[in-house]
C-alpha cells in the first residue's frame, strides 16, 4: 500500500478547509461563468450537429419512417413540443442540400468558439503551472477545426 503524502493527509484532517479553498478559486476563477460560456457554444453547436445527423440518416433510412421514429422519441423529450419540431425538421429535410453546408459552417464556427472558451478555462485554472513554450496563436485556432473534421466523419 502506497503511502499518503502531506497534501493527501491535510485533505484528510481538514476537509472543510480543502472545500472552502475549492470554491473560493473557483470563484476567483469564475468559474460559473467559464462553465455557462462552455456550455453555451457547446448548445451552439451541437444543434446543428443533431440536424446534421438526421440529414444523413435520411441518406440511409426512409424519411417518412425517420421522422415517426424521430416523433416518438421526441414526444419523451418534450410532449407539446415534438409535433413543432418534427415539422421543422421535416423542412430541414427537404432543402438539406443548403441547409447542410449552412448548418456544417455553423457547427464548426461554434464548436471552435467552444473550444477557445475551454482552452483559455483551462489556462486559467492551471495558472499556477507556467508553462515554458506557449503554442503559436495560430496552432491554437486550428485545432478546435481539426477535432471537428476528425471527429464527424467517425459519428
Amino acid at each position: 500500500m502506497k503511502p499518503l503524502g502531506d497534501n493527501t493527509l491535510h485533505v484528510l484532517k481538514h476537509p472543510l478547509d480543502f472545500l472552502l479553498q475549492t470554491l473560493r478559486g473557483f470563484q476567483n476563477n469564475q468559474g460559473v461563468l467559464m462553465a455557462g460560456a462552455i456550455a453555451y457554444y457547446s448548445l451552439l453547436s451541437i444543434i446543428p450537429f443533431l440536424i446534421l445527423t438526421v440529414i444523413a440518416l435520411s441518406h440511409l433510412v426512409d424519411q417518412a419512417e425517420l421522422l415517426d421514429t424521430l416523433g416518438r422519441y421526441l414526444e419523451w423529450l418534450v410532449p407539446s413540443q415534438s409535433a413543432a419540431l418534427l415539422i421543422d425538421l421535416s423542412h430541414f429535410l427537404e432543402n438539406r442540400a443548403a441547409i447542410g453546408v449552412v448548418l456544417l459552417v455553423t457547427m464548426v464556427f461554434f464548436s471552435s468558439l467552444a473550444f477557445s472558451v475551454l482552452e483559455k478555462s483551462m489556462a486559467v485554472i492551471f495558472s499556477h503551472r507556467r508553462v515554458i513554450k506557449k503554442r503559436h496563436a495560430l496552432i491554437s485556432a486550428l485545432i478546435p477545426y481539426c477535432v471537428v473534421f476528425f471527429w464527424v466523419p467517425v459519428c
